[in-house]
């Protein structure tokens, strides 16, 4: 689950199970603090338009219960090519696709769009068949099978699936079976699955009013007003000339008294509220958009988490019941200084370390990438001591200097520890 810290605006995870890489993000301190005594400028702001909101065609129901949970409902939306790194120097945003992504020949910027739910990644745009076989020629990708017009590539260390097709690439995890979670995703853009959307009249009350913004994430609601929680919200960005345009949107239940007023004086709490240009707000319904205007610099300032680009890399791990470690290498995709990532170690078979139920913290294993090399790339590898533990996990978290900031890259849980 995504490790949120309040309303602050924190990137998405890929969480599966028995072996399955993972994504997630820690953050702290995402935003500055408001001056003493400053106060929101509220005036109309003229955002520029969105399109509507096309990914979703790619979101399945799912087999369990009728509530929204976090997995369901959080996503994040992102157009490569128009992510501001004119204005800030840096593209905005991906923090839940890109480590959701493996490498297949090209970079991000070759997709026109992609989006990250449940674990799973769409991207829309045509890579050369031979170039996606080149590149996971050196990996543990393997051609499983092919599906209504996909190439289905896996590996079954880390339980990976790669789904190719004319116009759109697929990355995930599975559980059971390769297809498990890539299938429904193309059934629904078919038509041959029920959409989320389409069964959950807030999601789509939530992703109509949001549209598709250069980069938009939403999420369950955590935001409280006169009383209400926010079922789902969301948090844009868009960018128009010279500035840089924020949204937050809030989706209540409906019947929820929620005034404009009350929404004034709950983002006035709110850092790019504080520091905008100018700020609107707007109740319409059962939703609520607070947009605000302000230029590249003070959202640099304020959002340094979102402008941190993340690597895209694709691991492989080698363990066989019996052995003493664990093999685990960077096998294609972005190099890196060795100290961004820390592999931890974690006994999974053991209580909390304050006597609660539960498995213990995570620990820093004995050997680290940075003992042996100043950057990793392709065909770097670190043996993980492990025999230590019985039942045990390794998970690879990205912990970059520049920043108070962390995701973890990769989880691995052997399969074959499952029932022990």
């Amino acid at each position: 689950m995504t490790e949120d810290t309040g309303d602050q605006p924190c990137g998405t995870r890929r969480q599966l199970l028995a072996g399955l890489a993972v994504s997630s993000t820690s953050i702290a301190g995402c935003t500055t603090l408001p001056s003493f005594g400053q106060g929101v400028r509220f005036g109309s702001v003229d955002q520029p338009e969105t399109g509507s909101p096309h990914y979703r065609d790619w979101i399945p129901t799912q087999d369990r219960g009728d509530q929204f949970d976090r997995v369901r409902t959080s996503l994040e939306y992102l157009e490569p090519d128009n992510r501001g790194a004119d204005l800030l120097g840096t593209p905005y945003g991906g923090q839940g696709v890109k480590p959701g992504m493996d490498d297949i020949g090209v970079a991000l910027s070759a997709f026109e769009w992609a989006v990250e739910s449940r674990g799973s990644v769409v991207a829309k745009g045509s890579v050369n068949t031979d170039t996606v076989k080149a590149a996971l020629e050196e990996t543990g990708y393997q051609q499983y099978d092919n599906y209504e017009g996909y190439r289905i590539y896996e590996r079954d260390d880390l339980q990976r699936v790669i789904a190719h097709g004319d116009n759109y690439v697929l990355f995930s995890g599975y559980i059971d079976e390769p297809l498990q979670f890539v299938g429904p995703r193309i059934d629904a853009e078919s038509g041959r699955q029920t959409r989320l959307h389409e069964a959950e009249s807030q999601f789509e009350r939530m992703t109509d009013s949001v549209g598709a913004p250069p980069w938009t994430r939403i999420r369950p609601g955590t935001f409280t007003v006169d009383g209400s929680t926010a079922v789902l919200e969301a948090r844009s960005v868009g960018f128009g000339g010279s500035i840089i345009y924020t949204t937050r949107s809030f989706l209540f239940e409906d019947g929820a008294s929620v005034s404009e007023q009350s929404i004034r004086d709950r983002i006035s709490e709110y850092p790019e509220a504080l520091e905008a240009d100018r700020a609107e707000v707007t109740v319409d319904g059962n939703i609520a958009t607070v947009v605000a205007k302000m230029p590249p610099d003070t959202f640099r300032d304020m959002d340094s988490i979102g402008l941190y680009d993340q690597p895209i890399i694709t691991w492989g791990l080698a363990w066989e019941p019996g052995d003493s470690t664990a093999l685990l290498t960077h096998e294609a995709g972005d190099s890196v200084d060795a100290d961004l990532f820390t592999v931890y170690l974690q006994d999974v078979s053991a209580g909390a370390n304050d006597g609660t139920d539960g498995p213990r913290e995570p620990e820093p294993a004995d050997a680290q990438f940075s003992d042996s090399y100043g950057r990793i790339g392709p065909g770097n590898s670190l043996s993980v001591d492990v025999s230590s533990q019985e039942r045990w996990q390794i998970l690879v978290r990205g912990e970059p200097a520049s920043r108070n900031y962390v995701w973890t890259e990769l989880v691995y849980f052997p399969p074959s520890l499952l029932d022990q």
